[in-house]
């Protein structure tokens, strides 16, 4: 992202979020977004990390290849609450194999990381928005969930990928024991 981009779209979840951002960046990236965040009002609260096995080699072979991304978790100022109880920030779930039939999108997240992320961080019933839906998992995620989710995707491709997966999900309660 520009750093023009990344400072609208600080702006726009300082002003509609209610609770958490989460933004997923490389290790570049996360100086940028904590200072484009704290900049439009957010609280930076921490970095967490999804790790990737099976993750890709570092094809060149001149350097150890990346096994992990960065989740920058920011939160309105003021009290906060989340579903994770006193667990670490760290994720981890498999990638997606760019073999998988149900690989769509370059940087496609599991649907298990998104369901985690989405149990861990909002309520039921709690709107959710992914202003680069991209293939539209975290969506999934939502509405199995129990959450609304709104999101934008400026690829015409997969916008039509997003509107697809969405329109066969459906919520999947857990039964209490």
């Amino acid at each position: 992202l520009s750093p023009e981009t990344r400072t609208a779209a600080s702006e726009q979840f300082a002003r509609l979020s209610r609770r958490w951002v989460i933004v997923f960046t490389d290790d570049q990236g996360i100086g940028e977004w904590r200072t484009s965040l704290m900049a439009a009002g957010l609280e930076n609260v921490r970095v967490g990390a999804w790790v990737k096995p099976g993750a890709c080699p570092q094809f060149t072979g001149d350097r150890p290849a990346m096994g992990w991304e960065a989740i920058v978790i920011a939160h309105r100022p003021g009290k906060k609450r989340w579903n994770g109880g006193g667990k670490a920030g760290v994720w981890t779930f498999p990638i997606v194999a760019s073999s998988a039939p149900e690989r769509v999108h370059t940087t496609q997240k599991p649907e298990a990381l998104m369901e985690a992320i989405v149990r861990d961080f909002t309520d039921p019933g709690d709107l959710i928005l992914d202003p680069f839906a991209g293939s539209g998992t975290t969506g999934v995620a939502a509405l199995r969930n129990g959450r609304r989710f709104i999101g934008f995707e400026k690829d015409e491709k997969y916008h039509a990928i997003a509107i697809k997966r969405l329109g066969y999900t459906r919520e999947q309660r857990t039964l209490a024991l």
